[in-house]
């Protein structure tokens, strides 16, 4: 394992998220209603709630060579606020099924605990 990063979801992250995705329109009846700013900040505000109570989680942080420095970074954003599920992952090489056929190494995250690597 060579690449690890934090994944999880801070209340930061959801805020950014949310005003992406929250339009600052609506449609009722087939017109187009343009939001106030004070509205579209509350249909925000209610995005993030509901994006925090989800089960989502994202990449919060960029890659780390090392575990130890993702650790420090994880601590960091749960001692900054509100935030849920914050783990380290580390990028490992899946199996190939087929031995016969030549294709890309496949990559994925998978949950990194170093009492698993110290117990290798």
């Amino acid at each position: 394992m060579s690449t690890f990063a934090v994944f999880g979801m801070n209340e930061h992250f959801a805020r950014e998220e949310a005003k992406r995705k929250v339009r600052d329109f609506k449609i009722e009846k087939g017109k187009r209603i343009e939001l106030s700013m004070s509205q579209w900040l509350q249909a925000v505000e209610d995005r993030v709630i509901k994006i925090m109570d989800g089960k989502r989680v994202a990449q919060l942080s960029s890659m780390f060579d090392a575990p130890q420095y993702a650790a420090e970074y994880a601590e960091r954003i749960r001692k900054l606020g509100r935030c849920r599920d914050v783990i380290i992952r580390a990028k490992v090489k899946l199996p190939q099924n087929d031995a016969r056929r030549k294709s890309a190494t496949k990559l994925s995250w998978m949950d990194y605990s170093p009492e698993s690597t110290a117990a290798a």
